[in-house]
C-alpha cells in the first residue's frame, strides 16, 4: 500500500495544482467545475508559420468556448501550393523562433488561466529533422523464405529480402532530402543493412492468402496465413556464412523438403507522417535510448530553454500513438539484448517469431503464423520471448527515458501507448497521464478501458483521450452525434479529453481554413472540425460544459471496480485475445452480470500484494477477485504471485483452462514444473475452473459483489462506479443504435438523483427499495447515458413525469429568413426572404450546398391557455439540423444541440404580438463538396435546416407529484 501512495504522490509532486484532484464536494464540483476539469483541444499548428497575436486570440476563442487548454501539434500535414516563404515559415519548426511561439502561447494560455502541452516532436511517429541521422534511424528485420528439395548439389539460390517501401523515407517530391547536409543519407541509410541470419530448416511453406492494401498501400510485404507452415527446430543448419550478396548460397540441400530463410535489417522506409520541419524526417530508433536522447535535445531542450524558467502555462509534453511502422520490431543490438533478458540465442529460432498483423501500424490483426515447430510449442514460446523483449527494449529505451525527462524539467508526461509493440499497460502506467483514444479501439468503450486499468494499477488520477475522430467523417459530426459520443469515453472510465482537433486558422484565411486531415485521394480524412469556422461552433460552450462537469464528478471519490481480468499479451487490438473474432465475450459477460474490470498485466501483479484480503495493486486499487481466462501459459514468476494471493485469500477463477506451462523457452522444463506447481497451490486453497458461460456464477459463489444488477437483459449498457463519501455513483451509457432497458439494482439502500451534466440540474429519481438496496428504473435510448447518484441519507419515492398539452403550432410557411454562410466550393453565399418554409434545405436548390446560419423569424399570438400551479409554455422545434439558438422577444436563449428541441419560454410570453427567432447553424459537409476534387467528390449530402413543426405547448406538473427535493 505505502508503494501505491508513494507512486500518487510522485504524481502530485509534478501535476500543476490546478489538476490535483480536489476533495468530495460533489455538488459543489458539478456546478462549478473548475477550468482544469474542462476537455483540451488538440492544436494543429501549421509547423512555424504561427503568430504570437494569432495565438493570444485562438486561445481566447478557446477559453470563450468552454477549452480549459490545447495538445500543440505542429503539422506540415494537408498543406498545397504554398509559396516558398510560407513553406520556409512551416518548416522553421524546431528553430529558436518555434520556440519564441511555443513561450508566447504558453504566456497566453497562463493569462487565461489554461494549460497547454506540447507534442514532442512534428506529427508521429517521433523522429524528423537534422537530429535524428541515418545512424539513429528505425530499423526493421525483414524475412524471405526459399523452398528448396534437397538431393542436389550446391550451390543454390535462395531469396534475400528487399527493404519494403510504404510511406517512404526517401520521397522524391519532399525536397528536404535535397539540402547538401543529407547528400549522403541515402548511401549511410544503406549502409545499415546487413544479412543477420541465414537459417536451413526442414519443412514445409505457409499457405497464404491475399490481403487488401489500405488506402492504397500495402503495409507489409507479407500475406495472411491460411495455413502455417512446419518447421523442425531440431533441424536447424546456420548458413550465414555461406550467402554472397547476390542470393548465392554455397550449399548442397540434403534429402528432403527445406526452407531457406534469409533475415536482412534494414533502416525502415519511413518517415514522420505530415511533420514540419527541415531536413529528412526519419523516424527515430524507438528502442535505442541514444536515439531518443537526440530527439529530445533537438525538440525539447531549447523548449525549455526558450521558457527561461518558467513554466506558466505549460503541464505536459505528449507522445502521440507510435505506430511504428517495420517488418519486424528490430534494432542494431536486439540480438545481444534479447540473450541477456531471455537466456538464449534468438538466432536459431528466428524463423518463428513472424505473425503477420501482429501490430501491423494502421491494419493490426490477426493472422495465424507463418511457421509452427513440428515439435510441441516451440514457436508459440519464443514468439512470446521475442515480443516481450520487444516491449522491455522500447519502455526501457523509449517510454522511460520520456518520463524522465519531462520530471527534470518539472513537466508530466502524457503518451498513447496503444499502437505501440508493448505490454500497453505497462505502458499506459509509466506515464502521468495516460491517453486512449477511439481510432485505435474501433469506437469501443470496452476496448479504451485499458487506460483506466493501467490508471488503477499504477494509481494515475488522470485518464485522458484523444477523442472523437471519427475516420471518413471530418465534416459532417454534428452536435447531436457528439454529445452522444462523448458518453462512450467516460464509460471507458475517462475523465479527462483532447478533441480532435482545432486547427490553427486566422481570420484571413480564406473559409474553411487549414485543416490536416480533410479529404484526399485515398482517403476522406477523419477527425472533427472543433473551430471558429464551423458554423455550429456556437455549440461548443454547452458540449465543453458537459464534458466538464463530467470531469469534475469522475475525478472526485474512488473508483470501484472488484474484478482483475488477466491480459499476458504484447501489443493490443481487437481480436488479438480471440484469434481475429474481437467478440470481447468475457468483458461484456461481467458487464451483463454487473461486473466492471479492470484489465490486468502481469507486471501489475508483480508489484501487488495482498491487504486485507483484498489484491491490492502499487497505485492503491484493491480488487476482491482474480480472473485468468483462458490461457495456457504464465510465467513462472506470474504464475507464483497468483499463488501467493490465492493462499492469502483471493479468489481465483480460470475460465476453460488451467494454465500449464511457461510462457518462454529458457529453462522450459523446470519453469513448466513451477507453473504446474503455483497452480495446484492456486486451486488447493481459493482457486477454481469453469466454463467461461459460468463466471458470473463463480464470482457470486465466492461472494464477490456486484457494482450493480441488472433487472432485464441490458445488451450493449456499459457502466461504471464511483463511491464518493457515502454515496454510490452510476454513470451508464448504451453502446447500441436500438433504445435498452437499463433498470438495475444498486447494493445500497437510499434515494436516488439523476444528474444532468448537459445542463448542471439534478432531479429526482424514481426508485424504490428492492433485496436491501435500490432499484432503479431506467431506459436509456440509442446511445443515451444517464448519471446516477444513491444516496443512503434519502428515501427511495416515485417520480412522475409532466404531462404536455399542445397549445399551438406554428405555421410551416411564410417565415422570415435569413442565411449567411458558404455555398458548394466553400464560396461565400447569402440569402434573405420574406417567405420561407420550414424544410430540409435539400428541397431548395440555392441552399442545398448550404453550410452556415440561417435565422428564421415570425410573429404569433398566443391565446390563453387553461394554466396550472406551476405549469410552463414550452417552444418544441419538432426536428432540427443541427443546432438552434431561439430568440423570444428579444430575449436570446442558450443552444440546443439535441433532441428534444425544447426551450421554457414562459417568462418572456404575452398573450398578443409575440415574435421569435430561430438561429439554425449546419454542419460545414454540405459546402465542401466538390466534384472537382479528389476525397471531396466523395462527401455525401446531409440533411439541414429547420424541419419542423414548431409547436407551443403547456407543460403541467402531474398531480400525483410529490413535493419537496431529495436531500
Amino acid at each position: 500500500m505505502r508503494s501505491g501512495l508513494l507512486a500518487i504522490g510522485l504524481i502530485c509532486l509534478f501535476l500543476p495544482d490546478a489538476y490535483a484532484i480536489a476533495a468530495p464536494d460533489l455538488e459543489a464540483a458539478f456546478h462549478h467545475p473548475a477550468k482544469s476539469e474542462r476537455p483540451f483541444v488538440r492544436w494543429w499548428w501549421p509547423g512555424g508559420a504561427i503568430e504570437d497575436h494569432e495565438l493570444a486570440r485562438q486561445i481566447g476563442l478557446l477559453d470563450a468556448a468552454g477549452v480549459g487548454g490545447a495538445e500543440i501539434q505542429p503539422f506540415g500535414l494537408g498543406i498545397t501550393g504554398e509559396a516558398p516563404e510560407m513553406r520556409a515559415a512551416i518548416d522553421s519548426y524546431g528553430e529558436p523562433a518555434f520556440f519564441d511561439r511555443i513561450r508566447a502561447a504558453a504566456a497566453a494560455a497562463a493569462s487565461h488561466g489554461m494549460h497547454l502541452d506540447y507534442t514532442f516532436g512534428s506529427a508521429w511517429p517521433s523522429g524528423g529533422g537534422l537530429a535524428i541521422t541515418p545512424e539513429a534511424a528505425l530499423l526493421e528485420l525483414s524475412m524471405a523464405a526459399t523452398t528448396l528439395t534437397g538431393g542436389i548439389e550446391g550451390p543454390v539460390k535462395v531469396a534475400i529480402p528487399k527493404r519494403t517501401s510504404r510511406l517512404g523515407a526517401f520521397p522524391s517530391f519532399d525536397r528536404r532530402w535535397k539540402i547538401p547536409e543529407a547528400a549522403d543519407w541515402p548511401e549511410r541509410m544503406d549502409a545499415r543493412a546487413r544479412i543477420v541470419a541465414v537459417l536451413a530448416m526442414r519443412g514445409d511453406p505457409p499457405s497464404l492468402m491475399k490481403v487488401a492494401p489500405v488506402m492504397g498501400m500495402n503495409l507489409s510485404p507479407w500475406s495472411d496465413v491460411a495455413r502455417p507452415g512446419t518447421l523442425d527446430s531440431h533441424s536447424t543448419l546456420n548458413l550465414t556464412d555461406k550467402l554472397e550478396p547476390d542470393g548465392t548460397l554455397h550449399w548442397s540441400p540434403p534429402p528432403g523438403t527445406w526452407q531457406v530463410l534469409v533475415f536482412k535489417q534494414y533502416a525502415a522506409n519511413t518517415s514522420v507522417t505530415g511533420s514540419a520541419g527541415k531536413g529528412p524526417q526519419l523516424v527515430l530508433d524507438h528502442f535505442d535510448k541514444a536515439a531518443f536522447a537526440l530527439q529530445a535535445a533537438h525538440v525539447g531542450d531549447p523548449m525549455v530553454a526558450a521558457l527561461d524558467g518558467s513554466k506558466a502555462g505549460l503541464r505536459a509534453t505528449f507522445i502521440d500513438s507510435v505506430e511504428l511502422m517495420q517488418d519486424l520490431p528490430w534494432t542494431q543490438n536486439f540480438l545481444a539484448e534479447f540473450k541477456t533478458r531471455r537466456g538464449y540465442d534468438l538466432t536459431p529460432y528466428l524463423g518463428f517469431i513472424l505473425q503477420p498483423g501482429w501490430m501491423q501500424a494502421w491494419d493490426e490483426h490477426y493472422s495465424l503464423p507463418y511457421y509452427q515447430a513440428t515439435d510441441e510449442d516451440i514457436a508459440d514460446r519464443v514468439r512470446a520471448d521475442y515480443r516481450q523483449t520487444v516491449s522491455d527494449l522500447m519502455i526501457d529505451n523509449f517510454v522511460a527515458p520520456f518520463v524522465e525527462w519531462n520530471h527534470q524539467h518539472g513537466l508530466l508526461a502524457k503518451f498513447q501507448a496503444h499502437g505501440s509493440p508493448i505490454d500497453v499497460i505497462r505502458g499506459y502506467g509509466a506515464v502521468d497521464i495516460p491517453e486512449t483514444e477511439n481510432l485505435g479501439a474501433d469506437y469501443d468503450a470496452l476496448g479504451m478501458r485499458f487506460a483506466r486499468s493501467a490508471a488503477d494499477i499504477y494509481g494515475r488520477p488522470l485518464v485522458s483521450a484523444e477523442a472523437l475522430a471519427f475516420k471518413d467523417h471530418p465534416f459532417d459530426r454534428t452536435p447531436t452525434w457528439l454529445r452522444a459520443r462523448i458518453d462512450m469515453f467516460f464509460a471507458a472510465g475517462v475523465n479527462a479529453e483532447t478533441l480532435h482537433g482545432y486547427a490553427y486558422a486566422p481570420a484571413s484565411a480564406k473559409w474553411p481554413g487549414w485543416y490536416p486531415f480533410a479529404p484526399t485521394a485515398y482517403t476522406t480524412g477523419f477527425g472533427t472540425m472543433f473551430n471558429q469556422e464551423n458554423p455550429t461552433w456556437a455549440s461548443m460552450p454547452l458540449l465543453t460544459g458537459y464534458m466538464a462537469r463530467m470531469n469534475a464528478v469522475m475525478r472526485r471519490g474512488t473508483s470501484v471496480v472488484p474484478i482483475a481480468l488477466f491480459y499476458g499479451e504484447i501489443g493490443n487490438y481487437r481480436g488479438i485475445e480471440d484469434r481475429g473474432a474481437g467478440a470481447q465475450t468475457r468483458e461484456k459477460l461481467l458487464i451483463a452480470n454487473g461486473y466492471d474490470y479492470d484489465r490486468m498485466n502481469p507486471d501489475g501483479l508483480g508489484h501487488a500484494r495482498m491487504v486485507h484480503g483484498r489484491l491490492t495493486t502499487a497505485g492503491g486499487h484493491e480488487y476482491r477477485a482474480l480472473v485468468i481466462p483462458q490461457t495456457s501459459a504464465l510465467r513462472a514468476e506470474t504464475a507464483a504471485k497468483i499463488a501467493s494471493f490465492a493462499e492469502a485469500g483471493l479468489p481465483v477463477i480460470f475460465t476453460d483452462t488451467i494454465p500449464h506451462r511457461d510462457v518462454g523457452l529458457f529453462q522450459a522444463e523446470v519453469r513448466d514444473q513451477q507453473v504446474r506447481e503455483s497452480m495446484a497451490k492456486v486451486l488447493k486453497t481459493n482457486g477454481r475452473l469453469v466454463p467461461e458461460e459460468k463466471l458470473a456464477d463463480a464470482l457470486k459463489s465466492a461472494l464477490i459483489a456486484r457494482n450493480l444488477t441488472f433487472t432485464t437483459d441490458s445488451p450493449d449498457v456499459v457502466f461504471t462506479e464511483r463511491k464518493v463519501g457515502e454515496r454510490l455513483m452510476y454513470f451508464l451509457y448504451n453502446c447500441a443504435d436500438e433504445p435498452r432497458d437499463a433498470s438495475f439494482i444498486a447494493p445500497l439502500a437510499g434515494g436516488a438523483q439523476r444528474w444532468n451534466a448537459l445542463d448542471g440540474t439534478i432531479a429526482p429519481q424514481t426508485a424504490r427499495a428492492e433485496r436491501g438496496g435500490t432499484a432503479i428504473a431506467l431506459r436509456l435510448e440509442s446511445h443515451e447515458s444517464a448519471l446516477i447518484i444513491v444516496d443512503p441519507a434519502s428515501r427511495p419515492r416515485n417520480v412522475n413525469q409532466p404531462t404536455d398539452a399542445l397549445v399551438q403550432t406554428l405555421p410551416r410557411d411564410g417565415w422570415g429568413f435569413k442565411a449567411v454562410g458558404h455555398s458548394s466550393g466553400g464560396e461565400p453565399f447569402s440569402e434573405a426572404n420574406d417567405n420561407k418554409s420550414l424544410g430540409d434545405y435539400a428541397t431548395d436548390t440555392a441552399l442545398a450546398g448550404f453550410s452556415g446560419v440561417a435565422t428564421y423569424s415570425t410573429d404569433f399570438s398566443l391565446g390563453a391557455p387553461s394554466k396550472t400551479a406551476g405549469s410552463r409554455l414550452i417552444v418544441d422545434l419538432g426536428l432540427v439540423h443541427d443546432m438552434a439558438i431561439i430568440t423570444i422577444n428579444g430575449h436570446r436563449l442558450g443552444p440546443l444541440i439535441s433532441a428534444p428541441w425544447q426551450r421554457d419560454i414562459t417568462p418572456w410570453m404575452k398573450g398578443e404580438g409575440n415574435h421569435i427567432d430561430i438561429e439554425v447553424a449546419n454542419v460545414p459537409q454540405n459546402a465542401l463538396r466538390d466534384g472537382s476534387r479528389p476525397g471531396y467528390k466523395k462527401l455525401l449530402a446531409v440533411p439541414a435546416g429547420l424541419i419542423g413543426p414548431v409547436t407551443i405547448v403547456l407543460r403541467s406538473p402531474s398531480p400525483k407529484q410529490m413535493p419537496g427535493e431529495i436531500k
